[in-house]
């Protein structure tokens, strides 16, 4: 559908601000305070002025992008996950096989891991150990502390210091860039695993290479370690406390495979961030989750003998999205607190993501065709007055900053779609995945439902809230007149014969 509220703008391109200063005209003409509007988006800035005319919307016209869903929704949904552990009784075995189309489930040797520490990224390595630990062939005491460099041919620079910041113990070289742990196994105490000054713990050892001229520093771990640290961040450990303990299982099941698929730089399998997998170390780790981990070691997807890339989201929004794995219906997800949301965006914010200058129109031009509201959008065209701009979903999704591409965008405010029902048995939702706030109705929006709404005597709004010059009240336009609200009148309609009456000049754009 296409969004083409098109305006004629004399004299130029419209203001951000609202047209603020045919709001001064009006205090110059006289106009009682409790009828004083600035003319909103859409009302002419001068009139008997010779002009180009732009066809364009104007800057801050409001568009309401109501949406389903959050992340990528390719393979599992975690909150469906959850919904089908909690409340249908799925064990872990069969959502991993509903989401992920039948891949089979195997066992994967042990192995080790290696993950791009992303944070560190252009630093060195700063570390040290409860328990002591081993750098370039010497024990380092409980105390002390390793800096590592990376130095050209696949070594380092090596200083050890009393305390982080204290005097230089000694200093050297190294052709084994790696500081050890006294203990190399698997599955350590917390004593032995590593620490970084200032920051989180982690199993196995740290070390330190370079890409191209640029320092990374790489965390080297057993995978089922790897693994403690990566489910709980990847979801949420309570979970186990109301009925979804199973969801954790088919999560380190995910990330098992995902992981044991990774193989992205020459000097690192992955990453510690989403772009891969959430990995903070042994910081966040969980006994919950350490059991999720532990009940399935080892036990991965996988296709012609090799783990697959198990991709998954927080909520796919009622449908998956298709792609290596086949689209498939998700009513686990029905009570996730991201199930539906609603965000607000001006014609400026979308012309500016886009960079097509002047907003003109915004145009979902296909979609995949599965779920509510002809499913997620796979084009969009964002038509503006220097380019038209054309995009996938993704894209989309990235640039407006939205929180999936699962959509639909209308010129307006739309009122937000009803919050799904509180989970039994008091579950909660983490504030970052909390369902959107529907804001209290201002004193404009009561009267204006009082008035019909967009069906009433105004018409439809031709512009957002906004605050009289003065800042002694505040107004909005619509198709047929205003609504100025102040402290000590209340709010009050102005019509469009009082605006052209009063105001001479002024009128709405068609």
């Amino acid at each position: 559908m296409a969004i083409t509220r098109r305006k004629k703008f004399i004299m130029g391109r419209p203001m951000r601000g609202g047209w603020r200063p045919f709001a001064a005209r009006a205090l110059a003409l006289g106009v009682a305070p409790a009828l004083v509007v600035g003319a909103g988006v859409g009302i002419v800035a001068a009139r008997g002025t010779a002009g180009a005319v732009t066809e364009a919307v104007a800057a801050d016209t409001p568009f309401t992008v109501v949406g389903h869903g959050h992340g990528h929704g390719r393979g599992m949904g975690q909150w469906g996950a959850y919904g089908y552990a909690a409340e249908q009784g799925w064990a872990a075995e069969r959502i991993i096989d509903h989401y992920y189309g039948g891949t089979p489930l195997d066992s994967i040797p042990q192995r080790p891991i290696t993950v791009r520490l992303v944070g560190l990224d252009g630093q060195g390595l700063n570390v040290y150990s409860d328990a002591g630990m081993n750098v370039a062939g010497r024990p380092v005491a409980p105390g002390e502390v390793a800096h590592l460099t990376a130095t050209p041919g696949g070594g380092a620079s090596v200083a050890v210091t009393k305390g982080c910041e204290g005097e230089v113990l000694w200093q050297g070289a190294t052709d084994h860039p790696w500081v050890d742990p006294v203990d190399l196994a698997a599955d350590r105490p917390a004593e032995q695993h590593l620490k970084l000054c200032g920051g989180n713990s982690f199993r196995g050892s740290l070390g330190v290479a370079l890409e191209g001229a640029e320092p990374r520093v790489v965390n080297h771990v057993d995978l089922e370690d790897y693994l403690l640290g990566v489910v709980p961040a990847e979801s949420k450990p309570e979970w186990a406390d109301t009925g979804g303990a199973e969801a954790l299982r088919a999560q380190a099941i995910a990330a098992r495979s995902y992981a044991a698929s990774e193989h992205r730089y020459g000097y690192a399998d992955t990453c510690d961030t989403q772009d891969c997998q959430v990995y903070p170390g042994s910081t966040k780790e969980d006994p919950r989750t350490t059991e999720a981990v532990r009940s399935t070691a080892g036990r991965a997807l996988v296709r012609d003998g090799n783990p697959v890339a198990a991709e998954f989201s927080a909520s796919t929004g009622g449908f998956s999205a298709g792609g290596v794995f086949a689209a498939v219906e998700d009513k686990g997800d029905a009570s996730a607190p991201v199930h539906d949301w609603t965000q607000v965006l001006t014609a400026g914010d979308i012309a500016e993501a886009f960079g097509v200058g002047e907003l003109q129109s915004v145009t979902v031009t296909s979609r995949n065709g599965l779920g509510a509201d002809g499913g997620r959008v796979t084009g969009m065209r964002v038509v503006g007055s220097e380019k038209t701009v054309d995009v996938d979903g993704d894209a989309a999704r990235r640039e407006l900053g939205l929180k999936s591409d699962w959509f639909t965008i209308a010129e307006g405010l739309v009122p937000a779609p009803a919050a799904p029902a509180a989970p039994p048995d008091g579950r909660q939702a983490a504030p970052d995945d909390a369902a959107p706030e529907v804001p209290t109705p201002t004193e404009i929006e009561k009267k204006y439902a009082e008035l019909g709404g967009a069906n009433g005597v105004l018409g439809a709004p031709v512009g957002p809230e906004m605050a009289m010059p003065d800042e002694a009240g505040k107004f909005r336009m619509f198709t047929h007149g205003a609504i100025v609200w102040t402290p000590t009148t209340g709010a009050q309609v102005l019509d469009a014969s009082v605006l052209g009456s009063t105001l001479p000049g002024a009128g709405s754009a068609g």
